[in-house]
């Protein structure tokens, strides 16, 4: 049973009237005790105990009401909905980061920030899954993700899009700082070391980096990401390429 039960509301706890209630508990127990050891000082053991017995309701409920509220943590301000990650690589689903990215847009379009997008693929994924078998799949994505979110700052958005393919949403970022960010997770990624069936898995990446212009869609925004990565692919693989209208692009790293 929890104590005082009456003076919490949704599982919040009533911090004011609790503290005034066991306070005034431990307050009339003690003056209670003390007058009747005046009037009975024969009888002051009994009394004493009384005292303790008061102070001892008073803490109990105190304590129990600490360990029964659920106080909001970090985490839970920062928790991702069950539908919207993948199981796999504990990143956005390719549900969660679209919606990063369309909350992001509206962001942008609203304030005219800079918004960048990064779409990254695994080189030779398929060639890969033929020559380790398809449970190298799991290890290497695992490894990919992990890499990726260890070298994002803490703003940024990691989703997998599809398949071996991740997005990577970069708030408040122009084209030649989302080349950067890019050009470091395709580092991240190519110093993973991974050994799969006793073979060494050397994995490597590519990415396309496209900036957001006021008035484009979600369907053009991650078109550019994907021509851009499409690109850096052609050319041989592990490097970013930038799109190349995108406002302020640079060229390829």
């Amino acid at each position: 049973m929890k104590p005082f039960l009456f003076l919490t509301k949704q599982g919040g706890l009533r911090r004011k009237p609790f503290v005034a209630v066991i306070g005034a508990l431990a307050l009339a127990t003690g003056i209670a005790a003390i007058t009747l050891s005046l009037a009975w000082p024969v009888w002051w053991p009994a009394f004493a105990l009384l005292q303790a017995a008061g102070l001892a309701v008073a803490i109990y409920a105190l304590a129990a009401r600490i360990m029964t509220v659920k106080r909001p943590t970090a985490s839970d301000s920062l928790a991702t909905p069950t539908g919207f990650v993948d199981d796999l690589t504990r990143t956005l689903n390719r549900r969660g980061i679209t919606s990063s990215l369309i909350e992001a847009m509206a962001q942008s379009q609203r304030y005219g920030t800079p918004l960048a997008l990064v779409s990254l693929g695994i080189d030779g994924a398929q060639a890969l899954v033929e020559h380790l078998g398809p449970e190298a799949e799991a290890p290497v994505l695992e490894a990919v993700s992990a890499a990726l979110g260890e070298a994002l700052r803490l703003p940024d958005r990691l989703g997998r899009y599809q398949d071996w393919e991740f997005l990577v949403v970069l708030p408040q970022t122009r084209t030649p700082q989302a080349l950067l960010v890019a050009e470091r997770l395709r580092v991240a990624v190519t110093a993973i070391t991974l050994t799969i069936k006793g073979e060494r898995a050397a994995v490597t990446m590519s990415g396309g980096v496209a900036e957001f212009g006021r008035g484009q869609d979600l369907e053009r925004f991650l078109a550019n990401a994907h021509e851009a990565l499409r690109a850096a692919q052609k050319a041989g693989g592990d490097q970013v390429h930038a799109f190349a209208s995108s406002p302020r692009a640079k060229g390829a790293l």
